[in-house]
């Protein structure tokens, strides 16, 4: 699945074509016409493919993929699709600094401690200076689980749900993108904590903007304004 997934991410199959045969499928892959099968109903569920009794499997437009699957998305960074990133990046700025300062306003104490926590697991990450796949890297799962901590003292169980996936994109992609930034990315993060447990809603927000801008000169990105 994940194969035919980054085919299609990289535009080696592109929306409106047809997907090639099953059996030839499982040639290529060496697997059975059942894993096809399966692999096919994987990519039908986030979004990819559409199924066409008696026809076959075509891919669908980009605007039909869920980007926010993290299958998806870790194909989009490989890809180096940077066009779909600057969107998932958007995404961060319209809803993250205003997280962040909900967060330093409603955070318990219990949850502010706890923030320390995940900024110290993040801190042994990245003393380690391990660089193996993304989803088994340490300093990316540290990442996330410092912005679910931040996210889940907002009290909003929609907000959450909605930052999760976009935190495991983007330390995806700084992790395929900007490897060695594991100091930085650590001292961004304390300025965030640091806002938080003072409870500066301002600072917080400032603090998360910045992260943003880094973000971007790190991999690439374009400031929002050039867009």
């Amino acid at each position: 699945m994940e194969a035919i997934l980054q085919r299609v991410v990289d535009g080696a199959i592109e929306p409106g074509e047809w997907l090639p045969r099953e059996v030839d499928l499982a040639e290529q892959y060496g697997v059975s016409r059942g894993v096809i099968r399966e692999a096919v109903q994987a990519l039908r569920e986030r979004g990819l493919v559409d199924v066409r009794h008696g026809r076959g499997q075509w891919v669908l437009p980009e605007e039909h993929w869920d980007l926010l699957d993290v299958q998806v998305l870790q194909a989009v960074v490989t890809a180096r699709r940077l066009d779909l990133l600057s969107e998932i990046v958007e995404c961060r700025r319209l809803l993250e600094p205003d997280a962040a300062a909900l967060a330093a306003q409603r955070g318990s104490d219990d949850q502010i401690a706890g923030l320390a926590d995940a900024l110290a697991a993040m801190r042994e990450a990245a003393r380690l200076r391990r660089h193996p796949a993304a989803l088994e890297d340490p300093l990316v799962r540290a990442e996330v689980a410092f912005h679910h901590a931040l996210a889940a003292m907002t009290g909003n169980r929609p907000l959450i749900r909605m930052l999760e996936p976009v935190h495991a994109a983007l330390a995806i992609a700084r992790h395929e993108l900007a490897p060695e930034r594991h100091e930085a990315l650590v001292r961004q993060h304390a300025r965030i904590r640091s806002a938080v447990a003072v409870r500066d809603p301002i600072a917080a927000r400032k603090a998360v903007e910045s992260a943003i801008r880094q973000f971007e000169r790190w991999t690439g990105q374009r400031p929002a304004a050039a867009r």
